[in-house]
């Protein structure tokens, strides 16, 4: 019989406790990478969704700004969309306004921070009646823009937001407003 060839559990044992270590370190690694959220990349509002607004928060502190209304003539579905990126503020509240100005909370937080995919989806069953989307924000860097979704036989009333950054397009309808 060789000397070897005997089984001694005390000398097996570090082996097995190194083993055992490594199977339970690359457990928790696949976890942990499985577990984060996904980051997906912000390309613009879902299909079917309106421009309502975009805000750049840098030009000045925001304080129950409306960036638009709509009426329900009936009980709908309104979904807003929002990009809110690479944001640092102390201050954030987005809302909206109801009959007897009952107020409805899409966004509110304090020191709030986003990344670059900053921003979310609302959506809410809402009575009839007049809406108005209100902003609420301390000055910092950010720009807001947003979007909702109604049924089509809804009546909007968009309001050219003084916050709003003008596209090209909003220049020359403008242009053309002015002519007339």
């Amino acid at each position: 019989m060789i000397a070897n060839s005997i089984n001694n559990p005390l000398t097996q044992r570090p082996t097995r406790q190194a083993g055992q270590r490594l199977a339970a370190l690359f457990i928790i690694v696949l976890l942990a990478a499985g577990c984060r959220p996904a980051q997906t990349e912000n390309t613009g509002p879902p299909p079917d969704f309106q421009f309502v607004a975009e805000v750049d928060l840098s030009a000045q502190a925001y304080d129950e700004e409306i960036l638009g209304e709509l009426t329900l003539a009936e009980t709908a579905d309104v979904a807003i969309f929002y990009t809110i990126p690479n944001l640092n503020t102390s201050g954030f509240d987005l809302s909206l306004k109801g009959q007897n100005d009952d107020r409805i909370l899409i966004l509110h937080s304090e020191d709030f921070q986003t990344d670059e995919n900053g921003g979310g989806t609302w959506e809410k069953n809402l009575m009839p009646g007049t809406y108005r989307l209100a902003l609420t924000a301390a000055q910092s860097d950010g720009v807001l823009s947003v979007y909702w979704k109604y049924p089509s036989n809804i009546e909007e009333v968009n309001e050219r937001f003084r916050g709003t950054i003008p596209t090209p397009v909003d220049r020359i309808i403008s242009q053309y407003m002015e002519k007339k």
